[in-house]
């Protein structure tokens, strides 16, 4: 057995292993019903209603946790607010919604090393934003004001980019006066699941067997033959 021969199973092997421990990148809805293949706990069936650390709420591979501001109103997971209706995409019902001068935490399951949603804000003409905390760091967004057939808002996006794993991120709203409900959709995060791929694990149990072949030859080599014409 020749050093290429070597050399070819360990490349397949290394292949096999890496591909098969892609990580599943959970992104869905903040509504009723997750999609087919998520991990974590199934959503509620209907839009439910959360606020404090006794009354959470697990939706494929997250606690919600939402504290209640002044208003002492809670948070609402699955809710219909005319999203579409309202010119409001890339958000659709349900949502995740509540009032801005709340405080929304996602506990993961498992460590992310990113987590990114879409934001609309409820508020007068003008941009807003707020601060998504991670560990000690908050990183900021901002929002683009508009109007809509249901009346004046503010709408944009978060991405916290790559960053070293983490399990808490801390959302805080309405950086701007007038800012009054929030309404979240198309969270995305890394699971923390591998999800082995058809090819993936042929890849690896070529390389496998592969070496197997090559420590059987190197255990019993061939003998010479000793009949010479």
């Amino acid at each position: 057995m020749n050093r290429f021969s070597v050399l070819f199973a360990v490349v397949t092997l290394t292949i096999g292993v890496a591909q098969a421990s892609t990580i599943y990148v959970n992104t869905f809805d903040l509504g009723q019903t997750p999609p087919a293949g998520g991990n974590g706990p199934t959503a509620p069936t209907v839009s439910t209603a959360f606020s404090g650390a006794s009354n959470t709420l697990d939706a494929l591979g997250v606690t919600f946790d939402f504290t209640e501001g002044p208003s002492a109103t809670a948070a609402i997971y699955g809710d219909t607010t005319g999203t579409v209706a309202n010119g409001l995409s890339p958000l659709s019902d349900p949502v995740l919604d509540g009032p801005a001068d709340g405080t929304l935490t996602l506990n993961f399951d498992n460590p992310t090393d990113f987590v990114s949603f879409d934001i609309v804000f409820g508020i007068e003409p003008g941009d807003s934003g707020g601060l998504v905390t991670i560990g000690a760091t908050p990183f900021s967004f901002t929002t683009t004001g508009g109007q809509g057939s249901g009346g004046f808002f503010s709408i944009g996006s978060f991405s916290s980019g790559t960053l070293s794993p983490f399990s808490q991120a801390v959302i805080t709203f309405g950086v701007e006066p007038g800012t009054t409900q929030f309404a979240i959709d198309n969270l995305s995060y890394d699971s923390g699941v591998s999800t082995p791929e058809p090819a993936s694990l042929t890849l690896l149990g070529a390389g496998v067997l592969l070496l197997g072949f090559v420590a059987c030859v190197r255990r019993f080599p061939r003998r010479a033959s000793s009949n010479r014409l």
